[in-house]
């Protein structure tokens, strides 16, 4: 029988300077960063923390807009429960190199992009520490990890998707017309104009309209991009949009979801204004091995909400991990 899991779970009062004084060193034990070059000559940044007699290597997939330093309690956890974890900053994200000037925009030119780069990265940096492959990617780099899930079956014997960007979640249009819309953009030449909506970084803090309900947590990322330039990544521009609805066609097609053979867990947020949880509920119910699990209370960073949906969290993930251990 697999030995139980053991977490620290953080509390809210109190949680940057916990972050500060306990996590941030802890990690810098373990961590060690560098770059590699992706097929395209494209400087990709990574972060690795590496446990010896790991339980397994957790690949962490990140969202749209963020940076590695985001996950810092993420990593923390999964570290505590004996996983080592290596976590690239996507292309055009953090200090991984950028095709656009403005740092602000989020710029791609087709989500395969990512995959290809993501498969390097678990090639030549993660699979020479030998143990248990996991993926766990949230929102944006839910898709990506879902392409890599359909592209390449057999390098991951696990998955979590957290809030998996299965659609976008377009306000105020129909998603066709919306859609349509970003297509004419980009072929008149905006396609690296910010997309309506979307905007630059701002210095001023904004929890009401984020995707995190944990205050301190939400300043704790801030801060981490006030500090940090190349962090403000912020607006999507007309060809990101693109490319993410050229995903979702990939990722929903039923031929595709058939090649995913391994056991995967869904978490949705009840609260997400960010992705189309409706399509996240028939992906989940289209796949061969999966559980869905729903954060009623939560908002698109389930890992941001409250103590008790937190709690639950790292529990259906850590519980789904021994269930589908494979020395179990």
């Amino acid at each position: 029988m697999t030995e139980k899991i053991r977490i620290t779970i953080l509390q809210e009062e109190g949680f940057r300077k916990q972050m500060k004084q306990v996590v941030e060193p802890y990690l810098k034990k373990y961590r060690r960063s560098g770059r590699f070059v992706s097929y395209d000559g494209t400087h990709i940044f990574y972060h690795m923390y590496v446990r010896e007699h790991a339980r397994g290597n957790i690949v962490i997939s990140h969202g749209f807009s963020e940076f590695a330093e985001k996950y810092n309690e993420v990593v923390y956890t999964f570290l505590q429960a004996g996983y080592s974890v290596f976590l690239p900053e996507h292309r055009g994200h953090g200090r991984s190199q950028r095709r656009i000037r403005n740092p602000e925009k989020v710029y791609v030119e087709s989500f395969a992009q990512y995959v290809r780069d993501l498969r390097i990265f678990v090639h030549k940096i993660v699979k020479p520490y030998q143990n248990e492959m996991i993926l766990f990617a949230h929102s944006m780099g839910g898709a990506i990890g879902t392409l890599y899930l359909e592209r390449y079956p057999g390098d991951f014997q696990k998955a979590v998707l957290s809030a998996p960007m299965i659609q976008m979640r377009i306000g105020g249009l129909p998603y066709p017309a919306a859609m349509a819309i970003a297509r004419m953009c980009r072929r008149c030449g905006f396609g690296r104009a910010y997309a309506a909506g979307q905007r630059g970084f701002s210095v001023k803090p904004h929890l009401e309209r984020s995707s995190c309900l944990s205050r301190e947590r939400h300043l704790y990322a801030h801060t981490k991009r006030l500090l940090h330039l190349k962090c403000r990544t912020s607006g999507a521009v007309y060809s990101w949009v693109c490319a993410a609805d050229t995903a979702a066609h990939v990722v929903q097609a039923q031929e595709q979801i058939q090649k995913i053979r391994i056991p995967v867990l869904v978490l949705a947020a009840g609260r997400d204004h960010m992705v189309d949880t409706d399509e996240i509920c028939r992906f989940a119910g289209k796949l061969k091995h999966a559980r869905l699990v729903w954060f009623l209370d939560a908002k698109h960073e389930i890992f941001h909400a409250n103590e008790r949906a937190r709690m639950q969290f790292y529990e259906e993930i850590f519980r789904f991990l021994r269930e589908n251990d494979t020395d179990a």
